[in-house]
């Protein structure tokens, strides 16, 4: 059974949130789902969509194309809504996980759920999390990799970790605004193309040195886009721990050492990025991902993979073991 971790879908519909709650950057759709249309952010265009982003249906039929017989569904990172006061977040991210638990509960075989969750308000994030993972049974939860500026070793997150330890939940971690050095990446529209490998890679650093992993090693974390930047400066991170006394005092061993206590996703567009990070984090922490339905990710994510000449159990954890190991499936 093969099993793609990283994939995005949207509710058709949902209530007015700027005028239940006020604010000038709630998610909003012009034009029809079923024929595509727009996300905005408020008045802000923030792309096109398809109607594979909100349609079960023609999902699966991309799915029974490509050889993918689940996937794991998880909020859009334009949708975190990590600015929101708390209780408007709270009820966004209720919202958009009933949607997904709808889904998943009408092709089970198919799909399974990742839940967004209200970080900006810990305690709700909480009582979030705990509904997700007893009441909606999902495996999952997905995150930003920063928290409207937060990192994720935030002292204010412990109450969240130590939750999501508790339930045995999994946490992708996925790149979105505001990301490390903007607005420099406005420019061109380069915030997704070149700023979420490096913020992805400093939410890695940050669960490293921050002691995230060695407090809460039950925790199962994947982060998206192969870990984006991090695989390449990871030397960097070892020779700064030998090196810098308040990078050294800040963990008992040097980073690489932590690498394989995480999974990434394949998503790197490319066979020679993704045989370094399979070199880096090893077979068996490499989980499939596509991005679908975007356009920054890849078709078919099973064909991606026939690039690297892959033994048929190395091929199998990428397509199906890891994807178990990391979201516990029975």
């Amino acid at each position: 059974m093969t099993i793609d971790v990283h994939t995005h879908i949207f509710p058709s519909a949902w209530p007015d949130f700027a005028a239940r709650y006020g604010g000038d950057r709630w998610p909003r759709l012009e034009g029809d789902p079923a024929a595509g249309c727009r996300l905005y952010l408020g008045t802000t265009l923030n792309r096109s969509l398809t109607p594979h982003a909100f349609d079960p249906m023609r999902r699966v039929e991309d799915m029974d194309r490509t050889g993918v017989d689940r996937q794991l569904l998880s909020p859009a990172p334009p949708t975190f809504c990590y600015w929101a006061p708390g209780p408007a977040a709270a009820e966004w991210c209720r919202m958009q996980n009933d949607a997904i638990a709808e889904l998943v509960g009408r092709s089970p075989r198919r799909f399974l759920g990742a839940g967004g969750l209200p970080l900006q308000a810990p305690d709700l994030a909480v009582k979030e999390l705990e509904r997700v993972a007893t009441t909606l049974r999902f495996p999952a939860v997905e995150i930003g990799a920063n928290v409207g500026g937060l990192d994720l070793d935030d002292e204010s997150l412990t109450p969240v970790w130590d939750a999501a330890a508790a339930l045995g939940i999994a946490i992708f971690v996925h790149p979105q605004a505001p990301i490390l050095g903007d607005p420099r990446f406005r420019k061109n529209n380069l915030t997704q193309v070149a700023g979420f490998p490096l913020e992805t890679a400093l939410a890695m650093t940050r669960v490293i040195f921050g002691s995230v992993l060695e407090r809460w090693p039950r925790i199962r974390w994947c982060f998206a886009h192969g870990g984006g930047a991090f695989a390449y400066i990871l030397p960097r991170l070892d020779k700064g721990w030998e090196a810098i006394g308040e990078a050294h005092g800040a963990i008992a061993q040097p980073p690489s050492a932590y690498v394989r206590r995480v999974w990434v996703d394949s998503l790197t567009l490319s066979p020679k990025v993704l045989a370094f990070a399979l070199d880096t984090f090893g077979p068996e922490r490499i989980v499939l991902g596509s991005d679908y339905p975007f356009k920054m990710g890849v078709d078919d994510p099973v064909s991606a993979l026939e690039a690297l000449g892959l033994d048929a159990a190395t091929r199998r954890r990428l397509t199906h073991d890891n994807a178990r190991e990391f979201l516990a499936l029975p």
